[in-house]
């Protein structure tokens, strides 16, 4: 409509051409027609006369229009409203001449070549997800406005550019759905005020109709503006840059040391269970009030700074880091000469690499360790999935993935600010960190229309967030889902959780056979206590610090790393969980607590003389065999605590 307008003005106005045939028009208000027509019209005075009072009507509908949503101004009421950038610029089929058009701002929009061949789609999607002609936008001018974020990273040897069209509604899409992709894109490109050290504002929870509603909103500081608030929130920090509270938020009751005395002696897998033969314990079904509260661990010492300890650990990791260099060399550097992939080198191959693993990965090599570890697992696996795609297919599906809809995205939204808070990377709500958060969970959702999204992915993004970029991170999580195993953990039902638990079960009752006829005796579930360390890989059940170790050895030996985890936390409280007096309420309240060990590194070579062990493996293995046919039997379900 725009266009045959812009056809017919000219230096002098000719008689009206002959009325055309009414047609349906697409437009919902006077204000979507003003807007094209300050896009397409003409700029030149002579030239605007002939349509310069229909045009004034518009605008003066358009501005009753937008009154009437802002309502009442008053003199004495900030304004507060969130200033979007400019409607979007018309598609290259549509092109017209600088002179024949209003100034406007340009907005970048870049959409990679890269296309993915992935025809999944989530559970719930009202189109196929690779379906792109069908997923064109419903409408690309919204009353927010048009919007574009780029993200960058070097991940494919160039920087690899993002442009989320977050204006752009698609069919089936909620409109609180919409109204959050929207905001989280428009935001990537205005920045938030405080980013890295302030709470921020919440600004998508009610919906749409309450984006008016908010509270006032700061801009965002410019590069390198430190005031002295943000000086004291980073001073405050440790290592990893978490709010430097070892026991933040918990009460000093949940807050259990795991003794290094109980984890000197490693158990030894026996010819047969202790308990073969053994009828199964009589569970306790008297639930009378006692005053013996049960058996409880002792809470973690206050931590001291030690100027000698200290030292002497920042040597050692000085030391290590040294090692670690020698044993990794450089595969592949992208166009700018940056590292993008890591191998082996001859120090790194044999008994070396692994017992430098249960040691701990330096944090300066961890990135690229795990990475590499990742990438062998990758190779060594022949499932169905994504399994063995390479970075760059990876790094093109989020690319791809990003800028659709999915139907997990509200509820992402409501989970993001409340992973990892305590971490200077997602302490501001809509900050870098959180954003990117939820745009690597958004993207992930899309991937498998089985597994969708649920809470425990949210952590464990986190935690790769924190050393890699959001491409990256989202292509680990792809591995964790297809070679991991991790998508039988998140497949509704959680099979692949069952199955852990039943081969922990087996476990307990071939190496501490008391604790298990103590959890027969309490009717303790597994399910009760093991679901949040299974799905989050131990993410707020120990210190961040053991958190990373734990995940060393995970990029390693695989799945079996979580299941001897949880049997060493079982371990090491044996004579408290099996002690006469233990109680349902102890036991449970036991399980529940955030675990510190005295000494990691006793604790992790603990995990490792048992994983080593040739028996044990090769019991786990026949046990999952196990599991699979009491699942087709239908019999499972009676198999577990």
């Amino acid at each position: 409509m725009a266009h045959n307008l812009s056809a017919q003005l000219g230096p002098s106005i000719s008689p009206p051409p002959p009325a055309a045939p009414s047609r349906d028009s697409t437009l919902e208000s006077a204000g979507q027609a003003a807007d094209i027509f300050d896009l397409y019209g003409a700029n030149e005075e002579s030239m605007r006369d002939s349509w310069e009072g229909p045009m004034d009507a518009l605008h003066k509908a358009r501005d009753a229009e937008q009154q009437e949503q802002l309502g009442p101004i008053s003199e004495t009421t900030p304004n507060i409203n969130i200033i979007t950038s400019p409607p979007a610029p018309p598609s290259p089929s549509h092109s017209q001449s600088p002179t024949h058009s209003r100034p406007h701002t340009p907005i970048k929009h870049r959409f990679p070549s890269i296309r993915s061949t992935r025809t999944d789609s989530t559970t719930n999607s009202p189109v196929p997800y690779n379906d792109i002609q069908r997923l064109s936008p419903a409408n690309t001018s919204s009353k927010r406005g048009s919007m574009s974020t780029e993200i960058f990273s070097g991940t494919d040897g160039t920087r690899s550019q993002t442009s989320i069209a977050a204006s752009s509604r698609y069919p089936g899409e909620e409109e609180d759905a919409f109204h959050v992709r929207s905001t989280y894109a428009r935001l990537g490109g205005e920045g938030v005020h405080g980013d890295g050290w302030d709470q921020g504002v919440e600004r998508t929870r009610g919906g749409p109709t309450m984006a008016d509603k908010r509270v006032t909103v700061f801009p965002a500081a410019k590069a390198g503006d430190i005031g002295e608030k943000e000086r004291q929130f980073l001073a405050s920090l440790d290592r990893y840059g978490f709010v430097n509270d070892p026991h933040r938020n918990r009460s000093e009751s949940r807050v259990a040391s795991i003794p290094s005395a109980s984890l000197i002696k490693i158990p030894k897998m026996p010819t047969t269970s202790p308990l073969s033969g053994n009828p199964p314990v009589q569970p306790n079904h008297s639930f009378n009030p006692s005053s013996d509260p049960g058996p409880a661990p002792k809470p973690p010492k206050s931590p001291r700074t030690d100027s000698d300890a200290e030292v002497k650990a920042k040597r050692k990791e000085s030391e290590r880091v040294m090692k670690w260099g020698k044993m990794m060399k450089v595969k592949r550097r992208d166009g700018g000469g940056n590292i993008i992939e890591w191998q082996w080198s001859r120090d790194g191959q044999g008994a070396k690499l692994p017992n430098r693993v249960y040691k701990g990965i330096p944090d300066r090599w961890r990135m690229a360790a795990w990475w590499t570890l990742a990438e062998e697992q990758a190779q060594k696996w022949n499932g169905k999935g994504k399994g063995k795609s390479t970075l760059q297919e990876l790094a093109g599906d989020y690319i791809e993935a990003v800028n659709l809809p999915s139907t997990f995205d509200v509820q992402i939204d409501l989970d993001v600010p409340r992973t990892i808070s305590g971490h200077t990377l997602f302490i501001t709500r809509y900050g870098t960190g959180q954003r990117n958060l939820w745009h690597v969970l958004h993207a992930f959702s899309r991937l498998c229309p089985t597994c969708g999204y649920v809470q425990g992915m949210g952590p464990i993004a986190a935690t790769l967030l924190c050393y890699y970029d959001p491409e990256r991170a989202y292509s680990l999580m792809v591995r964790l889902h297809d070679v991991y195993g991790m998508h039988e953990i998140f497949e509704p039902g959680f099979p692949g959780l069952l199955e852990a638990f039943y081969v922990q079960e087996r476990l307990m009752n071939w190496l501490i056979p008391d604790v298990y006829q103590s959890f027969q005796r309490n009717m303790i579930s597994t399910t009760a206590w093991g679901t949040k360390w299974y799905i989050t890989l131990f993410v707020n059940t120990v210190p961040f610090s053991q958190q990373l170790r734990i995940w060393d050895v995970l990029w390693m030996e695989g799945r079996d790393t979580i299941i001897i985890t949880s049997l060493a936390i079982l371990w090491s409280f044996r004579d408290l969980l099996a002690a006469p007096n233990a109680s349902f309420e102890s036991i449970l309240s036991l399980l529940s607590s955030y675990f510190v060990p005295e000494d990691e590194d006793v604790f992790m070579q603990w995990i490792k003389k048992v994983l080593s062990q040739e028996k044990v493996r090769g019991k786990m293995d026949g046990w999952r065999i196990e599991w699979k046919g009491l699942v087709e039997e239908g019999t499972s379900g009676s198999a577990l605590l």
